[in-house]
């Protein structure tokens, strides 16, 4: 205690050094704890499901890839396996749902008999679906989330008075699942799929396939099977089955799969920044230890050992890091709560981020840590000292192993700091270059309302397609509306539907040159718009028309496809006036005429090369109109966008108040769609320009050191005649030589890690010498503003005050 209570009085009577190491580390510590609360919230913590290690996902594998399952293949998939306990598909859309305190636009998810039991759920109010809800024609019911419960049933638990209409059918709610227990994690309402069963073909992916692992059975042996009853169904079916196998991952890496790089990466860059921090505070602690060299010396003289002098600066640094760490943890409170304020829904299970007793625990290793990778060098350093050698050195500037000391310390700042610099130039090039791709429309100006009709009201596919043409008509009406269309998919959205499709006369396209059918590679989107809907998106055409009012049910269905679709598949003929038909993508297939060509459209992600692509008449195919429909508006001029949303909920309000809208823009659409690769951006170059700032903080404390160290030889110099500008090119000539020393040792260490950031890239390699130059351009131009502020001070020194000092 005694060395505790000697180190607070130390610490209390230097409050500026104190207060400034404080800050530093509790920055440093804080922005650790901070994502490894998101760390440990994403990645560590379980799923909230019974032994949820034992849960996988299965996908359909293909030449190109995985895709989504097939009925039939689930199907087959679940009678013939041994290795699961248990195994469910599932299939989640918006739709509406009355019933409630009002309309929603809610995520419906259609689930097999078993769901719940792969999850182990059990509902927090009620039971689970029961034989008779599972079967054709079986009793509606639905269960509902906690949320939903909450927000749209009032909290009510007397289940016996709640019912919700759901699509076409109205249904008992039967069950309320427990708030942390959902999957998927925004689902609203769960429903049988048995009640009205998937009659599409092999080829049409439409499932999400999850099993429970029996207890015991590896992954890879369960792995096995499947790929054996795949092999059997390929054999079986031939080309009427397009997955040549099955790949099997556990749920937990389903989830995380699209974070977990990034947060990695993220780790790693706030410990760089924890380091800089510690070499800044080290850096400090020498400067601190010339001033104390005499003090020191002087207990050393009276019998301290070097020991107990080690012991007793080692016990201030620790003080520095438990405040420190305490500071760090509350910055890493609000720092977790702004980045979830910020951007929640770019991280994965972020209700479950927050600071809790792992956290904290890494926190107090941290603490506990730092001072000995700051504090023992300087400690060492400092118990050195001895009462002749500081008496000796008097005012002189400090010993020259001190001095390299320092030096080393603010090199490796330098250097690391280049090194996030240089991570942080490379992800601002490469978003600029992403947001830099033609989407293939124009999303100035266009306003978008997705909604779905209640299938109460419109049981028959043909009145919900007119319900559109109704609405759409009293849109254009708007005024400020320049156009408007509607589809079942936007573009930029979560779900692009496929599938294999065989052209009239030649059914073997699609086929590879070992005459495997390949449905994965040889598909194409398929997008059920309005007419309108190309035009009010501003896609270009490139040859033929677009879909038109005539195309209605009593003419040949039309079809306009894309450019890629036109390269991919008729390269040599001209495409205007070929047939094809897909297989199993709809109640009725029918042989398609190509009636236009467009422009290329980036439908799922700006990431990704343009698909071949399809879009057809709603009015010829009105079938999708009863599932979730976005309509889009193009206003008359930008600035009228916010009143065309307004118009457009207040029209769809008097034409049917059953439908409830959700509305958003195209320009909206394209942000959300990058928003993952934003907040990386966001956080790095926030890091980077923190380590920045330290670095830049280091060289100003150890030149403003050195200053005050050389006074004598400066206040000489200038009364030898020395100019002001001699004397700070002195001064700066040492600072920027360590500073060129950190940068070409960042520069090396960049090169060596760049390649770290290559799947964070687009269109940018991980080399890209215009990220290294700008980095390096301005970490030097920071450090020279830095290395001047001491240095033009140096010029004030009054020569003859200086020599007095030396008692010259």
């Amino acid at each position: 205690m005694a060395d505790v209570r000697l180190a607070l009085r130390m610490l209390v009577k230097r409050p500026v050094f104190t207060l400034v190491a404080i800050i530093t580390l509790a920055v440093g510590i804080g922005a650790n704890t901070a994502i490894f609360s998101v760390v440990n919230g994403v990645l560590l913590r379980p799923l909230p499901y019974s032994e949820s290690d034992r849960i996988v996902q299965l996908s359909e594998q293909g030449t190109k890839g995985v895709a989504r399952v097939s009925h039939p293949n689930f199907a087959d998939w679940r009678q013939r396996s041994t290795s699961f306990d248990t195994m469910a598909a599932y299939a989640c859309d918006t739709n509406t749902v009355l019933g409630g305190s009002e309309p929603r636009f809610a995520e419906v998810c259609s689930v097999s008999d078993g769901f719940f039991r792969v999850f182990g759920m059990s509902p927090a109010i009620g039971r689970t679906f029961v034989p008779e809800e599972l079967r054709l024609h079986g009793t509606p019911a639905v269960i509902v989330s906690h949320r939903f419960w909450e927000r749209t049933l009032s909290s009510n638990a007397d289940l016996s008075l709640l019912t919700l209409r759901v699509g076409d059918r109205e249904a008992r709610v039967v069950g309320v699942m427990p708030e942390a227990s959902v999957f998927p994690g925004n689902v609203d309402v769960w429903v049988p799929a048995e009640v009205d069963p998937d009659e599409s073909g092999r080829t049409a992916h439409n499932w999400s396939v999850v099993a429970r692992l029996k207890v015991g059975v590896p992954l890879a042996s369960a792995a096995a099977e499947m790929n054996t009853i795949a092999a059997q169904l390929k054999q079986q079916y031939g080309n009427g089955e397009n997955a040549i196998g099955v790949a099997l991952v556990r749920l937990q890496d389903v989830v995380t799969a699209n974070s977990k790089n990034s947060l990695l990466l993220l780790l790693a860059t706030v410990g760089l920044v924890l380091l800089i921090a510690c070499a800044n505070v080290a850096t400090t602690l020498l400067a601190r230890g010339e001033e104390r060299r005499t003090e020191i010396a002087v207990r050393a003289a009276l019998g301290a050992s070097r020991a107990r002098l080690v012991r007793q600066l080692l016990v201030e640094s620790s003080l520095l890091g438990i405040l420190g760490g305490i500071g760090g943890l509350l910055i890493a409170a609000w720092l977790v709560r702004a980045l979830l304020s910020i951007n929640a829904m770019a991280l994965p299970r972020h209700e479950t981020i927050g600071v809790d007793g792992r956290v904290m625990a890494f926190t107090l290793v941290l603490a506990l840590l730092t001072p000995l990778v700051f504090g023992l060098v300087p400690s060492l350093h400092a118990s050195r000292a001895s009462l002749r050698d500081a008496l000796a050195e008097g005012g002189r500037a400090a010993a020259p192993a001190r001095a390299t000391v320092r030096t080393l310390l603010v090199i490796g700042e330098v250097a690391l700091a280049l090194v996030l610099l240089v991570g942080a130039a490379l992800l601002v090039r490469s978003f600029a270059h992403l947001m830099a791709v033609d989407p293939g429309f124009d999303a100035t100006g266009v306003v978008t309302a997705d909604m779905s009709v209640p299938g109460t009201k419109y049981p028959d596919p043909a009145r919900a397609a007119h319900f559109y043409a109704g609405l759409l008509e009293r849109i254009r009406a708007i005024p400020g509306v320049k156009a408007a269309g509607a589809a079942n998919e936007l573009p930029l959205g979560r779900f692009d539907a496929d599938g294999a499709l065989t052209f009239e006369g030649n059914p073997d396209v699609g086929a590879t040159p070992d005459g495997i059918y390949d449905g994965f590679k040889y598909s194409a989107g398929y997008k059920v718009v309005t007419p309108g809907y190309l035009e009010t998106l501003g896609m270009r055409l490139r040859e033929g028309r677009f879909l038109a009012d005539g195309d209605t049910a009593g003419q040949p269905p039309a079809a306009v496809v894309s450019e890629t679709f036109v390269k991919r598949f008729l390269p040599r003929v001209d495409p205007i006036g070929v047939r094809f038909k897909y297989a199993g993508m709809d109640t009725v297939n029918p042989l398609f005429t190509i009636v236009g060509v467009v422009g290329d459209v980036h439908q799922q992600s700006l990431l990704r090369a343009p698909v071949p692509q399809v879009f057809v008449s709603m009015y010829q195919q009105p079938w999708r109109a009863r599932s979730t429909i976005g309509v889009v508006a193009r206003a008359a001029a930008a600035p009228q966008q916010r009143q065309v949303a307004s118009a457009i909920r207040d029209t769809l309000r008097q034409y049917d108040s059953d439908v409830p809208v959700d509305i958003s823009s195209l320009d909206r659409m394209i942000a959300d769609s990058v928003a993952d690769r934003r907040f990386l951006l966001m956080l790095v170059a926030a890091f980077a320009a923190l380590a920045l700032l330290l670095a830049a903080t280091g060289i100003y404390s150890v030149l403003s050191q050195a200053v005050a160290q050389r006074t004598s030889e400066i206040g000489i110099r200038m009364a030898l005649g020395a100019d002001a500008s001699s004397v700070v090119g002195l001064m700066l000539d040492g600072a920027m030589r360590s500073v060129g020393v950190g940068a070409a040792a960042g520069l090396v260490v960049a090169l060596a890690l760049a390649r770290v950031l290559q799947s964070f890239l687009f269109e940018v390699g991980p080399l890209d010498p215009a990220a290294f130059g700008a980095a390096a351009a301005l970490l030097v131009l920071v450090a020279l503003v830095a290395a001047y502020v001491p240095a033009r001070r140096a010029t004030q020194i009054d020569p003859l005050v200086a020599l007095r000092g030396k008692g010259l």
